[in-house]
């Protein structure tokens, strides 16, 4: 990942904080704004600009994605899957798409010719945009921890003792899968809270998936190494381990 991008995923929330504040800004300075035709069509012209800016960083992000990488946090004792910055991107972008959909209903309802229909894209883009958001904001990782696997949900979260898992699994997925499908063994001791759909499906959008689906076999099948999980030497030492992986789509049989 370039520098410029990991900055982005490190003061995401600023990043979101301010296309949140311009998103809603925008329909509102239109809607206050009325007849003047100046002010819309600065306004118009600024937010097609800012939509290309976009679109070439959220080209430029692209391609560093999907790192087979960690991030070491000993401070929680875990390796966890790094941040992307597409999905932050991909928020801004989607804010600002639900503040253009927001800002072409103004005019109908200044001069009372809304229609339902008219709503429901400026509804559905909104809604999309606010998940989205949420999806950015949060992270929403996947841990590897001493005692097991952990992740988040948009409504929940999922915890895996390390003991409910199958040995001699994962099988590694297709490369750019979204989900790595989990085997358990003992699936009475994994926890969930919330509402969790799919607690067999680990989301690996950040993370090669290769790489994931190696260091959690890995630990299953070395679980000496376990406690050591979170420390930079033991981090070192994983990379090692995992750095000559056979090219073999499914080694884990």
């Amino acid at each position: 990942m370039s520098a410029f991008q990991a900055a982005v995923v490190r003061q995401r929330r600023t990043v979101l904080a301010i296309a949140l504040a311009i998103s809603v800004g925008y329909p509102l300075v239109l809607w206050f704004a009325g007849s003047d035709h100046k002010i819309v069509d600065v306004l118009v012209i600024g937010l097609l600009v800012g939509s290309l800016i976009l679109l070439a960083l959220l080209g430029y992000a692209l391609p560093d994605e999907r790192p087979a990488v960690f991030v070491v946090r000993p401070e929680v004792s875990s390796f966890s899957t790094p941040s992307s910055s597409v999905a932050v991107w991909g928020a801004v972008a989607l804010a600002l798409a639900a503040s253009a959909q927001i800002s072409s209903v103004v005019r109908p309802i200044w001069t009372h010719n809304l229609r339902p229909l008219d709503a429901v894209l400026p509804v559905l883009v909104s809604a999309l945009a606010g998940r989205q958001m949420v999806l950015a904001w949060c992270g929403f990782l996947v841990h590897l921890r001493p005692e097991g696997l952990w992740w988040r949900t948009l409504a929940g979260s999922v915890r895996v003792p390390w003991e409910a898992l199958a040995p001699g699994y994962p099988q590694r997925p297709a490369l750019y899968a979204d989900t790595l499908t989990l085997t358990y063994a003992r699936p009475d001791l994994v926890r969930r809270r919330g509402l969790v759909l799919r607690p067999r499906r680990l989301p690996i959008k950040t993370v090669d998936a290769w790489f994931i689906s190696d260091a959690i076999w890995y630990y299953l099948a070395h679980p000496e190494h376990r406690a050591a999980i979170g420390t930079e030497a033991e981090y070192r030492r994983l990379l090692d381990v995992l750095r000559d992986r056979p090219a073999d789509p499914a080694p884990h049989g």
